[in-house]
């Protein structure tokens, strides 16, 4: 190759070090405006607690989850990663993980009891936190119990089914997304004790993982929690709004754009910013 148009590709990259074709781009809901990485970590990392939804089978998403753990790492701040995607009694075998006393092929196991979707999905996101000895925590409800839930109602939960101060009434947005899940798998008029168990499944979930962060925090093991969950526990009116119940605690909301959630759609009632891609 001619040394000139070396030098030229050696100064554009030297101008444009950050420029990714595929990096995730933003829009911060209050003002509707395109936002970049940097700006997006700026305005949340002071919160305690930050979450990041995801549609649990788009790539892309958990692509920008990790663009965004990766930000927030640089920053120096002690961080733990809050995972749906692994139960609370699985929390030994995370630590033993992020320890490096657990190898890849042994975690694969693990992950598989805990979620259905492809390993991949999740891979480079569980390895991060494995290098950079970053604590995870499992947040999930015990199957057993989303189980016995579904099967009796929330009235067979035992006091150690449940964490303390929970209350059983669900948002009229979390209720309506329920009504909506029970429609898709029933039809148009879904039983009513589903739809009801539904919602109480919800609300012990979205509880739940609540009440894990703030036990968390209440350590003050982290500065903050950056908690990866679907959308419709990321969003304000999930998770965040039961967090109240357990502690005062900060938090920020991320959530990639789709359909329930879009630039012209969307409030800083369900989210601080978008992820458009």
């Amino acid at each position: 190759m001619h040394p000139f148009p070396r030098l030229i590709i050696i100064v554009i990259l030297l101008i444009f070090p950050y420029v990714h074709a595929d990096a995730a781009q933003f829009a911060e809901v209050s003002d509707r405006k395109t936002a970049d990485l940097a700006e997006v970590i700026k305005n949340v990392e002071g919160a305690d607690v930050i979450f990041i939804g995801e549609a649990h089978d788009n790539a892309l998403h958990h692509k920008a989850q990790l663009e965004i753990l990766r930000s927030l790492h640089t920053k120096k701040l002690t961080m733990a990663i809050g995972l749906e995607i692994f139960t609370t009694e699985y929390q030994q075998q995370l630590d033993d993980w992020t320890g490096g006393k657990l190898d890849e092929e042994s975690l694969k196991p693990i992950y598989s009891r805990n979620w259905s979707y492809g390993w991949q999905l999740y891979r480079d996101l569980l390895i991060f936190a494995r290098d950079n000895h970053i604590q995870l925590i499992a947040l999930n409800v015990p199957k057993t119990v989303i189980s016995k839930l579904v099967a009796q109602g929330s009235s067979a939960l035992q006091e150690s089914e449940i964490p303390p101060k929970i209350t059983w009434s669900l948002n009229e947005t979390q209720a309506a997304y329920m009504r909506t899940i029970a429609r898709q798998v029933f039809g148009n008029t879904p039983p009513d004790k589903l739809v009801t168990r539904l919602c109480e499944a919800q609300v012990l979930r979205n509880s739940w993982m609540a009440w894990t962060v703030a036990k968390y925090k209440q350590k003050r093991e982290a500065d903050k929690v950056v908690v990866l969950a679907g959308m419709w526990h990321a969003v304000k009116s999930g998770i965040p709004e039961r967090l109240s119940t357990y502690e005062k605690l900060t938090y920020k909301v991320i959530l990639p754009e789709l359909p329930e959630f879009n630039l012209e759609s969307a409030t800083v009632k369900e989210t601080d910013y978008l992820i458009m891609n």
